[in-house]
């Protein structure tokens, strides 16, 4: 798989990339087969694969070998698609994949996630450390199944990896008080404090961003059912994107919802 030019420049401008046609039928039914052996949900246990050699080795010490032929084939399938270059070339720098894993969603009328942006401490109201604002994952994000507006895809809101790199900045610098910021109604009220608004500006290249993002963001408060950020996408397609942006997992209305995901960040701070 190439990542472009311009799929570079829109990735750092957009926040996110589709990328078409990725995975061969084969692949894509035996993925599938695969995840479909877990408990449907995201982030339970058996959702994880091993994502490097240490993490094989312990399960192999374990004697869960079917997962460990799974990760062996989900790897293989990453080094094919050159998933490490692609991560390294966004970043500019050494990326490590961090994280491997696959789940499923049963059709329902409820979002799989709200809008919200990750690296935002899950909504806590206090917290003690903040972290630098380049610690974010690269996300790929393989379909295995149909996706489309109000049907499962990852609706994502162009742009706002910009604007919530610019708070956790300002976080991270101390130069506003931390508040809840996880959910889009809590950073838009982060951004509007009047103590907040200019100091989160200076961080951007205009005003004109941060002016756009709170009138998108106003408008997916008012009508939770807004699709104008969500797309179509198959099985096999694939959707890059800055996990800092602020994006939801729309409700899976017309069929189940299956997804691989490899999560990759800077080398330099797996360890951190």
């Amino acid at each position: 798989m190439e990542i472009t030019d311009i799929d570079l420049k829109n990735l750092n401008d957009q926040g996110f990339i589709i990328k078409k046609n990725i995975l061969s039928d084969l692949e894509i039914d035996r993925i599938k087969a695969e995840i479909l052996k877990n408990k449907s949900g995201k982030g339970g246990v058996e959702t994880y694969y091993p994502a490097n050699n240490k993490q094989l080795i312990i399960k192999l010490l374990k004697f869960d070998i079917k997962r460990f032929f799974s990760a062996i084939f989900f790897l293989k399938i990453k080094n094919k698609l050159k998933l490490d270059k692609a991560a390294s070339l966004f970043f500019g720098e050494t990326a490590e994949l961090s994280m491997l894993d696959g789940y499923h969603n049963p059709i329902s009328s409820n979002d799989i996630l709200p809008w919200h942006s990750d690296q935002a401490y899950r909504g806590k109201l206090n917290v003690e450390k903040i972290n630098s604002p380049d610690l974010f994952y690269l996300k790929f994000f393989f379909y295995l199944t149909d996706v489309s507006p109000n049907n499962g895809c990852t609706s994502y809101i162009p742009g706002s990896h910009k604007i919530t790199y610019a708070v956790r900045s300002c976080l991270y610098e101390k130069k506003i008080e931390y508040q809840p910021f996880w959910s889009i109604k809590d950073l838009v009220n982060i951004i509007k404090k009047k103590e907040n608004y200019n100091k989160i500006k200076q961080k951007l290249s205009s005003e004109y961003e941060l002016i756009t993002f709170l009138t998108n963001a106003e408008k997916c408060i008012s009508n939770n059912l807004c699709t104008d950020y969500d797309f179509c996408a198959g099985p096999g397609d694939l959707l890059i994107f800055n996990e800092g942006g602020v994006h939801k997992g729309s409700n899976p209305t017309k069929n189940d919802r299956v997804v691989l995901r490899y999560l990759y960040i800077k080398s330099k701070q797996v360890n951190n």
